[in-house]
């Protein structure tokens, strides 16, 4: 008898609230074993036991101390979220203002490769120059001195155009990132060679007499024209393969004046 009345109260409960309408109350799904004892108040101060109604203004018991935690942990993540992505924008801004950023790695083309032979063989014409009598004294370098003709006259077709060539392509190719790395690494290395011919040169000029006229100045002059020789041959397989090439000391030292170079180019980085 006690459950039957129960049940009647139930539903005459139900039918109540579907007649009539009480605000800021919604009716829910069906009631589920998990949702079986609650309770509960609506805005007009009903209070309810033992149904699954549920409200805006009406929570499970226990649910909102769960509910506060999880909303002092998003408190929390919000201002970490905000400072990683600030740091992240701010490493961004720092890598676009590097001197590195926006450099060119991409692969050397034919136009380059032609750019950067034809400036190899700057050191070339000037160590031709003072080993002429070693090409002279053995006829299977006679080749050396005829190839170099047709770039011996552009090269000094005025007495300040090594000067100009230097500048140029160190200001306007050694320096601009949007030319490939690789190419601006031969080109410095052509550079660079000519400074060791130029160098070797110094030396020959200001060798005493008492060796200039000995059989010492033929072996300097030999080693003059192999150790520049050699090392043109190398740097030009690699220029014409796109590749780049190690040559101890010299390749540290044109790293580091490309390097400059960007740097001078973006303003030192900042």
């Amino acid at each position: 008898g006690g459950m039957a009345s129960a049940a009647g109260v139930q539903q005459r409960c139900a039918g109540a609230f579907r007649t009539h309408a009480v605000p800021g109350l919604v009716r829910p799904p069906p009631c589920s074993a998990a949702h079986s004892r609650w309770a509960g108040q609506s805005s007009t101060g009903i209070s309810l036991r033992g149904s699954c109604i549920t409200a805006p203004t009406i929570g499970l018991r226990g649910s909102a101390p769960a509910l506060a935690s999880q909303q002092q942990q998003q408190r929390r993540q919000l201002p970490i979220a905000a400072s990683q992505s600030g740091a992240g924008k701010a490493e961004e801004d720092e890598l676009k203002q590097g001197w590195k950023f926006g450099r060119n790695e991409g692969p050397m083309t034919w136009p380059w490769k032609l750019m950067a032979a034809i400036l190899y063989m700057l050191p070339w014409v000037d160590v031709t120059e003072k080993t002429v009598y070693f090409v002279e004294r053995f006829p299977a370098f006679h080749w050396a001195e005829y190839f170099t003709e047709p770039f011996e006259h552009w090269f000094y077709i005025h007495e300040y155009a090594p000067l100009i060539i230097f500048f140029a392509s160190y200001l306007g190719i050694v320096r601009n990132k949007k030319i490939p790395h690789v190419a601006r690494y031969h080109i410095m290395m052509g550079v660079m060679l000519d400074i060791i011919a130029m160098i070797l040169i110094v030396v020959e000029e200001n060798l005493p007499y008492g060796i200039l006229w000995t059989p010492w100045s033929d072996l300097f002059y030999a080693l003059m024209f192999w150790v520049v020789f050699l090392m043109l041959m190398y740097c030009l397989f690699f220029n014409f393969m796109g590749w780049y090439c190690e040559i101890p000391l010299v390749s540290e030292g044109v790293y580091m004046q490309i390097e400059q170079a960007e740097q001078m180019g973006s303003g030192g980085g900042r």
